[in-house]
């Protein structure tokens, strides 16, 4: 079954006029019943990211147009995952940097004279800093580990992709 990406049609009838050469409204329906069939995802077309993969079903008595059904489908998924992969260091370096603000935050205020003094009097909760001081740090570097470890992990796929598709 040919492939081609969804480029960000608004209905179902859309995506079948891209895909196939003059249609009838009757081709139409048929084209639109195969390719829900096909692709489940966009019965719900407005939460379907543009370059998703779809199935375009052979309908023998319909003609694809030749520009959209022969895209190279190893090619168009490499691209879709490296985007993906983009997108998810992305994401994931933006969590990571709130999680470490929110981490400095903490110590700052565990570290803090005035916070120190309230606690000067409470032995367990002084301890209990402490304790906490030491979690967090130790969070800290693991986080900035594991960073580190999915950012080469991200960037040799990349690269892996590119090389082999790119």
């Amino acid at each position: 079954m040919p492939i081609a990406t969804f480029r960000g049609e608004k209905s179902v009838a859309e995506v079948a006029d891209k895909l196939y050469v003059r249609l009838t409204p009757r081709q139409r329906e048929k084209a639109e019943a195969a390719i829900l069939k096909a692709n489940p995802q966009l019965s719900d077309i407005r939460n379907v990211p543009e370059g998703t993969i779809l199935r375009v079903p052979d309908l023998p008595e319909l003609r694809t147009k030749v520009s959209r059904s022969l895209e190279n489908p190893d090619a168009q998924i490499a691209k879709t995952l490296a985007d993906m992969l983009t997108s998810y260091t992305k994401e994931l370096s933006g969590r990571i940097k709130n999680d470490q603000e929110a981490t400095k935050s903490q110590l700052t205020l565990l570290k803090s004279a005035k916070f120190r003094r309230e606690i000067a009097s409470a032995p367990s909760l002084q301890a209990l800093a402490d304790q906490a001081m030491k979690t967090l740090d130790a969070r800290a570097k693991s986080v900035a580990e594991r960073q580190k470890l999915v950012e080469a992990a991200v960037k040799q796929a990349l690269s892996d992709l590119d090389e082999r598709w790119g």
